[in-house]
């Protein structure tokens, strides 16, 4: 798998998220093979290997991250290889979660009167050191591309220790280096310039997909830089259009949906050079049987109405 000279050098990136949460021997299973085997099946050209190591409340400084906490770097090397063999260019993506159950974009280190900058500073250490191991990672197995962070809310207004992570990283990996802000924070991250492509987790409901697309143009030309979905997609549930990000909604299972969703989405996002493409979501390490799709209500699209949308619109892009 070759480099790229430029982010606009990408062609169009058609892509799927694999294995979140990425918890410790999961990806060492027969059934994660199976399952990246399955995924290449479809019209992708990317895959984005993601994974979560853990903080225990919103509030602790420290991340704990390997075994037995996540996958293990031999278990994400062989994920990496499978996926170059079976023609795909790789994304890694680590990211932290909360065992607590708390959004990771609500990471919060407070005083009485204001923010608690010293543990911030340490929580970013921790961060950094993070980042920078799995930059080593992506660079020893060759991915083509690193993700910096995933949906840091809280975190981005501390855009020095945010600039001087992305240093870190790129002193270890010499590849396209992109962050991925929640939607809605695509105008308002400042530290854009410092990455390669921007990208965004775009779960805009159904019948707002027309109204940002100019904001997202916006932002792409201002930076100078490609855009893409680093997140998207759509659980399998009735009224899941209207908040496509929550994956506890609890409404009844609805195939079409799903379908709706991408419908709108494609019909709304342009063909125009800054906009570089979709890595959805998301794909399990343990795929269900195809006669079985009826009865998933989550955001993978195997064997479901919106998988015939997605071929139908990625397969009009030639590959890259």
């Amino acid at each position: 798998m070759g480099r790229f000279e430029s982010a606009f050098d990408l062609g169009f990136i058609r892509g799927m998220t694999f294995g979140f949460v990425g918890q410790h021997g999961t990806w060492a299973t027969d059934e994660a093979r199976a399952s990246m085997r399955a995924l290449a099946e479809q019209p992708f050209n990317w895959v984005t290997l993601a994974f979560a190591g853990l903080m225990e409340h919103p509030g602790d400084p420290a991340i704990a991250y390997g075994p037995p906490v996540t996958v293990s770097d031999d278990e994400i090397a062989s994920m990496v290889d499978l996926a170059h063999d079976l023609g795909l260019k790789v994304c890694l993506k680590p990211t932290v979660n909360c065992r607590d159950g708390t959004w990771r974009g609500e990471i919060r280190f407070e005083k009485e009167d204001g923010p608690d900058l010293e543990s911030w500073a340490t929580w970013f250490r921790s961060y950094t050191d993070m980042m920078a191991h799995y930059a080593r990672l992506a660079k020893r197995t060759g991915c083509e591309m690193f993700c910096v962070g995933c949906e840091m809310t809280t975190a981005e207004p501390h855009e020095g220790m945010w600039r001087e992570a992305i240093a870190r990283v790129r002193s270890e990996y010499d590849g396209l280096v992109t962050y991925n802000c929640n939607h809605g924070r695509e105008e308002h991250v400042r530290f854009w310039d410092a990455v390669d492509l921007i990208s965004s987790s775009a779960y805009y409901p159904i019948d707002r997909w027309r109204n940002r697309v100019p904001v997202l143009r916006e932002v792409a030309e201002a930076q100078g830089k490609p855009l893409f979905f680093m997140e998207v997609g759509c659980p399998s549930r009735s009224g899941s259009g209207a908040c496509p990000w929550d994956y506890r909604h609890p409404g009844a299972i609805d195939l079409d949906e799903q379908a709706r969703f991408y419908e709108a989405m494609f019909a709304a996002m342009p063909d125009e050079p800054w906009f570089k493409g979709y890595m959805l979501w998301e794909w399990p390490w343990k795929l269900y049987p195809r006669e079985a799709a009826s009865e998933d209500g989550s955001y993978c699209i195997y064997g479901k109405p919106a998988a015939a949308v997605v071929a139908r619109v990625f397969s009009a892009f030639a590959d890259a």
